[in-house]
């Protein structure tokens, strides 16, 4: 699939592919997160109701499913409170703004298991974790077990949660052959050595044909996901966004040739290393 954008919200320009992996880097501000909502948005249209978008050029038999959209993995502390919060919205017709990235998320994770936790995938994460993170429905609420401990959620680290999703929607399959998978900034809470487990983890995703787009400003998460997918023979297309002059983005496709993503993301360290030579 080509998604491409013109003169929308911040964009002014952006023909990116949504096929294999595919990569948006770029410092904050530059219309990253932009597109990968505008995707959510078209691509569910499009698998609701069956509404195409002058956006999205599809491929011949290409498979669809439906996109989810993973921003911060603090909506897992506050998921029976969202859900909850969503359901009393549209009871009463309230007019008070939940995303529908959000809520959709927020309905995803609690749907039943369909999946063996013997998966590979399951126990990739489990070993990473240390634990499974899980839905609970006599509860209504998201819980981390660990060996015998029950663990609420607000006292697990984000990296714990990050992983957590995973765990879920591959169990329940809402992450399945055709999915888009959007996955804004997920280094943000993450060490370096979680950043580099989670590019290969993405790329194991990808070989089972899931298309995941995602969006980073960390040469850690960047240079892990264009090492694993090169290794791995798997498409991959690479993109930076950058301002213009009259302070709208430009997504410039680098696939080629990444060395301006990492030019551009190590810019604030060598400016600090001049001021710590007295140089500037």
């Amino acid at each position: 699939m080509k998604f491409q954008l013109k003169n929308t919200r911040i964009i002014k320009e952006a023909i990116v592919k949504i096929e294999g992996l595919s990569v948006i880097a770029g410092e904050n501000d530059t219309g990253k997160s932009t597109v990968g909502k505008i995707l959510f948005e078209k691509v569910r249209e499009y698998i609701l109701f069956n509404k195409k978008h002058e956006n999205m050029t599809l491929n011949d038999d290409e498979i669809l499913n439906f996109p989810i959209f993973i921003e911060t993995p603090y909506l897992l502390d506050k998921f029976n409170y969202i859900k909850n919060t969503s359901i009393l919205l549209q009871q009463n017709k309230l007019n008070f703004p939940l995303s529908i990235e959000v809520t959709d998320l927020i309905l995803r994770i609690s749907q039943p298991q369909k999946k063996s936790k013997n998966s590979k995938s399951f126990q990739y994460i489990k070993n990473i974790i240390g634990g499974e993170v899980y839905y609970d429905k006599s509860k209504d609420d998201i819980f981390y077990k660990k060996g015998n401990l029950l663990i609420e959620m607000y006292k697990t680290s984000n990296g714990i949660k990050m992983f957590g999703f995973f765990q879920m929607l591959l169990l329940n399959e809402s992450i399945k052959e055709g999915t888009v998978l959007i996955l804004d900034e997920p280094e943000v809470h993450l060490h370096p050595k979680w950043q580099l487990l989670l590019a290969e983890f993405i790329v194991t995703l990808v070989k089972t044909k899931i298309k995941v787009l995602v969006t980073s400003h960390s040469p850690y998460m960047i240079d892990a996901l264009k090492y694993y997918a090169d290794k791995a023979k798997i498409n991959n297309n690479f993109y930076l966004a950058e301002k213009t002059e009259d302070e709208y983005s430009v997504i410039h496709d680098v696939t080629m040739d990444v060395s301006p993503i990492f030019q551009k993301l190590t810019e604030p360290l060598a400016e600090l290393r001049k001021m710590k030579l007295g140089l500037s």
